[in-house]
């Protein structure tokens, strides 16, 4: 076809397609989910699971694998299969701030980022931000997840490796994916299939198309130090990836939560899914010292319904909107309840605590021209529509391709800052006054910094132009990201209003060390496009413009990275905890949480398999104590 010439695919990548289309294990037959609230409340449910996204969809799913159970999904959003500003790998970020798709949230003004409010999007539909994100399938590293058993027993690396593979089937016969680059000149396979999921509900595999700057980019941090990670699933993830994507490869779709869990278990009599309906609160009642749920109450239309369960509630709601149900039923800071006229069932402070969220900062550098990048579907509308009459006709090329390549460093590699700089930088931020979580929180933090056996920063190469790109310019850019920050912000309500968006205010650049933090990634990934064969790519360096500092940019053009967690942490509830180590609310005998607002200490990884992981680990722990 005209104009593909460039086009750069897997050789077996056609022949794959044709002969396995209708093995595709993703959604082949779908059934709809209903919004029928009459008949919802009317069902006798053993259990109901608040948000159908990432971990909600895929706990539901597993639950209803018991077939003596009833397992109801109240969920706000709808189910969008064949959507192409879902489906389609190629329009990634499409949905985003579309309110038919996308919470839309916002932070309050964050007075370190020069007062701007910043969007940090929520998935709303069935699959949740799994049909919002980028796709990136990347586990955290062995120390980050053992960390978490220092908050509460049972969730480390060994406990969760086998929930993570459960989770994911890998697409076959992808070997050395990129092409041109060998494994002597990039070792970027083979992976270690001891890490591999088989036979999972997710597809995750590799990319078909690398855009030019692709390889450069790896030869330049080889050359500088950076290792080639052929096997990031395995618990070190320092080095530069090729990431698999959570991409159905025999459809040509995105592979989410909807997809590959929903679509499954969606004939099943005993899973009952109801969209359109935003649970308003959790109906408790107390006896002595006993607080148990014995139903949600929900809004679907205009009318406002009560369903009954008999075992337990499950919130799977997310970072933002599970603390903003505990504090509408009753759970959380008494004080905080006690000025908006709550009456207090649990008094649990640590409730929209602790919200952790990963920062990134955009280093934009344009292309000369006869470089390609996903640009070209912007700036060439011939391309453009030929790449789009072969997604329709096959569901292959361009548009079924993402951005996978990405690089996580510690302080270590980056050879103008070292980490006795950062070390000091870190202490004189911590000085302070903290909480005991925070407290213990920080000390591991230090140590893997001291011990360089963490990364901090990730790199993530977007093969376009994402801040204010010209009509017909081509760019690269480098999203710096730290994956550690030191600030600690809230996410509560301020009124009793059940449909009002929560507060959310994560304080980000807060604290000193992370700001210092955040500039040595920018000045690095500033220095590689100074660098060959990387910078024969560009028409300029991305040097700071003159009279303008890198700090003044960097608060002027950094945001959230989308990954916000913590604020219903496991932890012992001295520490200020929400959730013990079964995920189980605190003062409550069945009202759990299963989302990453339980994570005690954030991960240097994008969410979406950890949280797969954390449902595939909650199902367990629910039908064991059944």
């Amino acid at each position: 076809m005209p104009g593909f010439a460039a086009l750069r695919s897997l050789s077996i990548f056609a022949f794959v397609v044709a002969i396995a289309r209708i093995e595709a294990v993703d959604a082949l037959a779908c059934q709809s989910a209903s919004t029928d609230a009459a008949t919802f409340v009317q069902t006798a449910l053993d259990y109901i699971v608040v948000g159908g996204g990432n971990g909600g969809m895929a706990l539901a799913a597993r639950l209803s694998e018991t077939s003596g159970v009833q397992v109801g999904v109240i969920e706000a959003g709808a189910l969008n299969l064949e959507h192409p500003l879902i489906d389609i790998p190629g329009r990634d970020g499409a949905a985003l701030g579309n309110a038919s798709y996308d919470w839309g949230f916002q932070t309050v003004p964050q007075p370190a980022a020069n007062n701007r409010s910043l969007s940090t999007p929520r998935g709303k539909m069935i699959g949740g931000t799994t049909g919002l994100n980028f796709m990136i399938w990347c586990p955290a590293s062995k120390p980050e997840y053992d960390a978490w058993d220092s908050f509460q027993p049972g969730w480390n690396w060994n406990n969760l490796v086998p929930y993570m593979k459960k989770s994911f089937n890998v697409f076959p016969n992808q070997t050395n994916p990129i092409p041109g680059l060998s494994a002597a000149s990039a070792s970027l396979s083979p992976y270690n299939t001891t890490y591999e999921g088989v036979g999972g509900p997710v597809q995750a595999s590799f990319n078909v198309y690398y855009a030019d700057p692709a390889q450069p980019y790896i030869k330049t941090v080889n050359s500088l130090g950076i290792k080639s990670n052929s096997d990031p699933d395995n618990g070190d993830t320092e080095g530069v990836h090729n990431s698999r994507l959570s991409i159905n490869r025999y459809t040509g779709t995105r592979s989410y939560s909807a997809s590959a869990y929903y679509c499954p278990a969606s004939s099943r009599s005993n899973l009952h899914v109801l969209t359109g309906a935003q649970a308003t609160r959790i109906i408790l009642s107390k006896k002595g010292a006993n607080v148990t749920a014995t139903g949600v109450e929900f809004i679907s239309g205009s009318a406002t319904h009560t369903v009954n369960v008999a075992k337990e509630v499950i919130l799977a709601a997310g970072t933002y909107q599970t603390p903003q149900l505990l504090e509408l039923s009753g759970i959380g800071n008494a004080t905080l309840l006690k000025s908006l006229n709550i009456s207090t069932v649990v008094d649990l402070p640590g409730v929209g605590e602790n919200l952790q969220d990963h920062l990134y900062t955009p280093v934009q550098f344009q292309v000369k021209p006869g470089i390609q990048t996903l640009d070209v579907l912007r700036i060439n509308s011939t391309f453009a529509a030929e790449a789009a009459a072969e997604y329709a006709a096959n569901k292959t090329g361009i548009l079924t391709a993402s951005d996978s390549i990405i690089t996580f460093f510690t302080f270590d590699a980056l050879r103008q800052n070292n980490n006795d700089a950062l070390l000091r930088a870190f202490d004189a931020s911590t000085a302070g006054a903290k909480t005991q979580l925070q407290g213990l929180q920080y000390g591991i933090q230090r140590q893997w910094i001291e011990h360089a056996n963490v990364p901090q920063l990730e790199f993530l190469l977007f093969n376009k132009g994402r801040v204010s790109p010209a009509a017909n310019a081509s760019y690269v850019s480098i999203f710096v990201g730290i994956m550690h920050p030191l600030s600690r912000g809230t996410v509560h309500i301020n009124t009793t209003n059940p449909l009002a968006i929560p507060v959310n205010s994560p304080n980000y650049l807060s604290k000193d060390y992370d700001i210092a933090a955040m500039l040595a990634g920018v000045r690095y990934a500033r220095s590689l496009a100074t660098i060959p064969p990387f910078s024969d790519l560009f028409v300029d360096d991305g040097i700071t413009p003159s009279g303008t500092s890198d700090e003044d940019l960097t608060r002027q053009a950094v945001g959230s990275g989308w990954h916000p967690a913590g604020t219903a942490a496991m932890a012992a509830r001295e520490l200020g905890g929400v959730v013990d180590s079964n995920l189980k609310v605190y003062g409550t005998t069945n009202v759990r949480v299963v989302d990453a607002s339980i994570a005690p200490l954030h991960l240097g990884a994008h969410l979406q398999s950890t949280i797969y992981a954390i449902a595939e680990k909650a199902a367990d722990i629910i039908k064991s104590q059944s």
